[in-house]
């Protein structure tokens, strides 16, 4: 899967033209938006970069968004024949991210994040490694190299995307929540101010337990963070708290991939929006509220860290259903899957005394993140085809949905509330 997938993003690299691949994508994709944002902000001009337009397609169909002044610069950078900007949409502050990158020219640049993308990765590998038992056994290179079987990996880095800073985040709020350094964990938590809506599930389940040093912790860090924006970028911010709710615009428009959002958003706008946005709108808060539901009567019924099988299996269901909230989760931060599977592996002998199918729902996991968004587009293609309104079942969002529940089935049993894991069922250094 690797090698297919890298030796042809590499074939399309060779065979474009300029900084275009084949497909007339820009080199390093998703990129060229964090450049974007830096070179804005060094050239003090980051205020303008949220300015929005319409552009009228046609009699009877809504007007696309688009931002003019990051489609000019695009195109200089790019070339003229760029036709779908790649748009910052990200808050002003992290475009502090990206500067260090944006003082290079573009190549330069798009090489040295992928660099930097790859060491994160490690990091967040060594961070599992280092914590969970079943990896520490395992060379430091086979733990790394692992991550790349999981197509979303591979997916991050072909988009160059931000992804495993994330991760990164996510490991590190874990381990120190694992370890009771609540107040660090609610930091690195808090951090994800640039991405808040990967924090929503976590910081739910904080807040319903009542975690306050971890709560504390990320008031910290986003106070922090928001009191230097206000501070030195107060234009910049006033610019993006404007044309933030036509985000969720942005992301329905017709050029825009949608086929990729593997969330509840994604799914219920490729079932419903060209029927009715009003149903899609009402399928995402039914689907929302719902699983906040169910990780409110999970977290109640689980004690904080008395039983630490108990609280891995629920704390890797937190994460597989908290991304699912997120409005725009494109098929690359699936990578962030990478903790919960871990986790699940971590007490893979315990889940699976409990159901022995999740090793067979671990496979349709992996299954469903290579192939489900080609599946979307096959449907959106062939409902074209034939004439009838573009609607498409996205398989990537109910397969994460039905892994987390197989979890919340095992912590919720009987058997599962009572004790901590069997000795037998746990490695012998371990037990």
């Amino acid at each position: 899967m690797a090698v297919l997938t890298l030796t042809f993003h590499i074939i399309s690299i060779i065979a474009g033209t300029g900084l275009q691949t084949y497909f007339k994508v820009p080199l390093g994709a998703d990129f060229l938006a964090f450049y974007t944002g830096g070179v804005f902000y060094l050239n003090d001009t980051l205020e303008t970069i949220y300015d929005l337009a319409y552009l009228h397609s046609g009699f009877g169909q809504a007007p696309e968004i688009y931002f003019p002044n990051q489609l000019d610069f695009q195109q200089q950078l790019i070339g003229p024949d760029l036709l779908a900007h790649s748009p910052f949409v990200n808050p002003p502050f992290a475009a502090l991210i990206y500067v260090p990158f944006s003082w290079l020219d573009y190549v330069p640049a798009y090489i040295a994040w992928t660099i930097f993308n790859l060491l994160a990765l490690f990091i967040a590998s060594q961070i599992i490694k280092s914590e969970l038992t079943w990896f520490k056994n395992l060379p430091s290179y086979k733990v790394y190299l692992g991550c790349f079987l999981f197509f979303p990996t591979i997916a991050c880095f072909l988009y160059s995307q931000a992804t495993p800073i994330v991760l990164v985040l996510y490991c590190l709020c874990y381990r120190n929540l694992r370890n009771g350094n609540e107040f660090s964990a609610g930091f690195f938590l808090g951090m994800l101010a640039f991405k808040p809506q990967l924090a929503i599930g976590l910081a739910f389940v904080l807040l319903i337990k009542w975690r306050w040093r971890s709560l504390l912790g990320g008031i910290t860090s986003v106070s922090l963070i928001l009191g230097y924006s206000y501070l030195f970028m107060p234009d910049e911010m006033q610019a993006f708290l404007k044309i933030s709710p036509s985000l969720t615009d942005f992301i329905r428009s017709t050029y825009y991939p949608t086929w990729g959002i593997s969330s509840f958003f994604g799914f219920s706008v490729l079932l419903f929006d060209s029927l009715n946005p009003a149903i899609s709108n009402i399928l995402t808060a039914t689907l929302t509220l719902g699983t906040l539901s169910l990780l409110l009567r999970l977290w109640k019924n689980t004690k904080w860290l008395e039983n630490k099988t108990q609280w891995d299996i629920a704390m890797a269901m937190t994460f597989s259903w908290g991304i699912l909230i997120s409005p725009h989760l494109f098929y690359y931060d699936l990578m962030l899957l990478l903790l919960p599977i871990s986790i699940v592996v971590q007490r893979i002998h315990y889940i699976y005394s409990k159901n022995n199918q999740i090793i067979l729902w671990i496979i349709v996991l992996y299954i469903s993140t290579y192939l489900g968004s080609q599946i979307s587009v096959a449907q959106l293609e062939i409902m074209k085809l034939i004439k009838l309104p573009e609607i498409s079942f996205q398989i990537i969002t109910p397969v994460i949905l039905y892994w987390g529940y197989l979890l919340y089935k095992v912590v919720m049993s009987p058997s599962g509330t009572l004790a901590e894991t069997p000795a037998k069922c746990l490695p012998k250094h371990e037990t």
